[in-house]
């Protein structure tokens, strides 16, 4: 049996807390017209993304509208969640 752990334990610098306490928001982005967001939305919807944002930019354009809207919308405790080119949530 483990002691209970002290909160003062907890790495709140740490790559990937320990655990999430608000909600998990996606972002997704192509860059260019032939590429579909399809892969990545469901990867972000099968990962439990509440809410999901997307950008379909060219890659000389800097400017993400959607990642902008994205970042606006979170609060305290969430989480971006982000794929991978392969698809795999980064959170």
């Amino acid at each position: 049996m483990q002691p209970p752990r002290d909160q003062a334990d907890d790495d709140f610098l740490a790559p990937v807390p320990a655990r999430r306490t608000g909600a998990l928001v996606g972002y997704a982005r192509v860059s260019t017209k032939g590429q579909l967001l399809d892969r990545q939305i469901r990867a972000l919807t099968d990962a439990g993304c509440e809410r999901t944002f997307a950008d379909k930019k060219s890659g000389q354009n800097a400017e993400r509208e959607e990642l902008w809207k994205a970042l606006d919308y979170l609060r305290t405790g969430d989480t971006l969640a982000v794929p991978s080119p392969a698809t795999h949530v980064i959170c």
